[in-house]
């Protein structure tokens, strides 16, 4: 469940302050399975909840968009992953705090169950809260064609580290991506280097989001590039990296090269940062075609 708190005027350590607080579902596979709904796909999500309020809130929420979350797990007595993320009057995030304890539940015995599901997947998708024994069993235990990871935290990246050559496609941003390869990432030519880096470090293709500097990308073949940001008027940052990553997957699936995945990907990213949800509810096909043909070239 995210917790998203959005102060009104500059946040005064110390102090309380006027803002507004949103609770939406949320979760970084969880995120990528609406927005993948959203653009058309057939999308299902694997993982833990607790039997809290949380934990029914999150089922009550997959059942109204219609998110087959059948092979999800309730562990009684435990508490549903959390996220609170507290944004400035510019909608940027300052802080954030994630409680994933529960993830540690989420091992090979209790997704061994739906290995067949796992398997005819045309891609498969899993972020760093993922237990790094579950990282090691996907990548070698189940036949996929395309295992897609996300990076999610510097706390939490060096997961990937033993699994990195399994990896179809990588997605981090900035200091995960400092945090995985050791390159300072200062601009979009160092970002350039560090995702060619992490691509000779085993990963297939890699893109690196930089926030409004865009992001950068190294494809299978190590051809590396930048694209800028088109301008946003930002009501949030929450989510926009998982309309990325789903943006990135809705490529892959239509046999598109990663250079006109990550501007499609791009183009999911703007629509939910000018939403106030992790989720944009606005978010289409379609409305991702207008999003690119109103951006500069």
């Amino acid at each position: 469940m995210d917790v998203s708190v959005h102060t009104h005027g500059d946040a005064l350590a110390g102090d309380s302050n006027p803002g507004r607080v949103l609770c939406s579902p949320g979760g970084v596979a969880r995120n990528v399975a609406e927005n993948l709904l959203r653009l058309g796909l057939d999308a299902r999500l694997l993982g833990v909840v607790g039997d809290d309020v949380f934990g029914q809130a999150l089922r009550q929420a997959g059942a109204a968009i219609g998110l087959d979350m059948g092979a999800c797990l309730t562990l009684p007595g435990q508490r549903s992953a959390t996220y609170v993320c507290l944004h400035g009057a510019d909608g940027d995030m300052q802080v954030a705090v994630n409680d994933m304890d529960i993830m540690e539940q989420l091992t090979p015995a209790r997704l061994a169950p739906q290995q067949a599901l796992l398997a005819g997947a045309a891609v498969l998708v899993a972020d760093c809260n993922v237990p790094p024994a579950t990282w090691h069993w996907l990548a070698h235990s189940v036949a996929h064609p395309a295992l897609f990871a996300e990076a999610v935290s510097v706390a939490k990246c060096a997961r990937l580290l033993p699994v990195l050559a399994q990896v179809h496609t990588l997605k981090a941003n900035r200091l995960e991506a400092q945090a995985l390869c050791g390159h300072r990432i200062s601009n979009a030519q160092e970002a350039c280097a560090a995702a060619l880096a992490l691509h000779r470090l085993g990963a297939g293709r890699v893109v690196i989001s930089l926030g409004a500097e865009g992001a950068a990308w190294c494809d299978a073949d190590g051809r590396c590039g930048h694209r800028a940001a088109p301008p946003a008027r930002v009501r949030s940052a929450t989510g926009a990296g998982d309309a990325l990553l789903a943006g990135l997957i809705y490529g892959f699936v239509q046999g598109w090269p990663l250079e006109r995945a990550l501007a499609w990907g791009m183009g999911c990213a703007q629509i939910t940062l000018e939403s106030a949800s992790a989720n944009a509810s606005t978010l289409s096909v379609q409305a991702v075609h207008h999003q690119l043909e109103q951006a500069p070239p």
